[in-house]
């Protein structure tokens, strides 16, 4: 995996490069604010409402699927 993609487990996935991107942030232990946070589907393993506010910031962008949207 190169250096900067990090397997947090499971699905999730965290980028680090200019801008900090989670994918499918579930059970996190790191705590680093996002710029993006990608959300694939409504499973709870993908997506954890809880996770995801612990790496919101004022200007966070969420990008996911109208399903989730829902959600």
């Amino acid at each position: 995996m190169p250096e900067n993609v990090f397997w947090l487990g499971h699905s999730s996935v965290k980028i680090k490069g200019e801008k900090i991107v989670y994918i499918d942030p579930w059970k996190l232990k790191d705590s680093e604010k996002a710029d993006l946070i990608l959300i694939s589907h409504s499973h709870y393993d993908h997506l954890s409402p809880d996770d995801v506010e612990k790496i919101r910031k004022p200007g966070t962008v969420i990008l996911t699927t109208q399903s989730v949207f829902r959600f």
